[in-house]
């Protein structure tokens, strides 16, 4: 009888070949602690609101409580530091953020003060996400839900490709760039994301030159190296009548960000870069560094 390649199979081998940055099947330890005290802090110790949260999930998944604790705030708390089942937890970690980003959010400073919360909601919302990227769980909350990051089309469509691209040994200093990048922008750390972001995509473009054996010169940036590319036609011709926008993109997109905002002294005052200035610099990269490659492979194929 022969082997159907039936979805179920396409999907489990393309889950164990695919790279990427995140994982979303283990919950580290550090995480479920984390998670209790960001709980504790920002919902308080109103047993009536634990309660109702408990039961919300208990119906839902069928249990008289969830890891057997007498008061409904252990037996959340509980189930945070145990459950096995991520699907499960991830449930619980969606109502209860939820409550905080609908409920606790409105409380007045007396309310918070009664109810012995430390912790506002925006600032909750923000340190879980955090927390989720830092160890490297591949899941967010937005707009009422927990989601994975992988079902996010940036990410599938752009940063998931280049790690698959840049997987190829010949561009290996890039890819430890790129996941340095990544690396950092987890820790929290933007501008020294912004500083791989740039690095990776140099190093893109250093190594396809060196591999086609195209001149470039001594100590070349970012720019430098788009005028050999632009030059030696690694892309379409077809494509002229808009390089000139596009190569306009390459050049001042991400490095024009890492100029002003990477790899220069502060000053006599304190900059903190924003995420989504550095999400927005590794995204760049990532799109920059699949269209090159994608192209190179072109070339290697005729």
């Amino acid at each position: 009888m022969p082997i159907y390649d039936i979805y179920a199979r396409r999907k489990r081998s393309a889950e164990q070949t695919e790279p990427d940055v995140y994982q979303y099947k283990e919950i580290p330890g550090s995480v479920r602690v984390q998670l209790q005290r960001i709980f504790s802090k920002s919902i308080g110790t109103e047993n009536q609101i634990w309660s109702k949260i408990r039961e919300i999930l208990a119906q839902e998944l069928g249990r008289d409580s969830l890891a057997n604790q007498r008061y409904p705030q252990d037996d959340c708390l509980r189930f945070l530091r145990t459950e096995q089942n991520i699907d499960h937890w991830l449930s619980l970690v969606e109502i209860l953020t939820e409550y905080i980003d609908t409920e606790c959010r409105n409380y007045d400073y007396y309310k918070r003060k009664s109810e012995k919360i430390r912790q506002g909601a925006e600032d909750a919302i923000k340190e879980l996400n955090f927390r989720f990227r830092e160890a490297k769980l591949g899941y967010q909350y937005e707009n009422g839900q927990i989601v994975r990051i992988d079902n996010q089309l940036i990410h599938a469509e752009v940063t998931k490709p280049a790690l698959q691209l840049l997987s190829d040994l010949r561009f290996k200093g890039a890819e430890e760039e790129f996941l340095d990048a990544h690396s950092h922008f987890r820790a929290g750390e933007h501008e020294d994301c912004i500083t791989n972001a740039l690095k990776a995509f140099e190093s893109t473009l250093r190594t396809i030159c060196d591999l086609k054996k195209w001149q470039y010169p001594l100590n070349p940036r970012a720019s430098d190296l788009l005028k050999v590319i632009r030059k030696e036609k690694l892309l379409p011709d077809y494509l002229d009548a808009s390089f000139d926008q596009l190569s306009a993109t390459l050049q001042s997109g991400l490095p024009k960000v890492r100029n002003q905002a990477g790899g220069h002294g502060q000053g006599t005052i304190p900059r903190e870069t924003p995420d989504y200035i550095a999400a927005y610099a590794l995204h760049l990269a990532a799109s920059k560094i699949v269209l090159l490659l994608r192209a190179f492979q072109v070339t290697e194929r005729k």
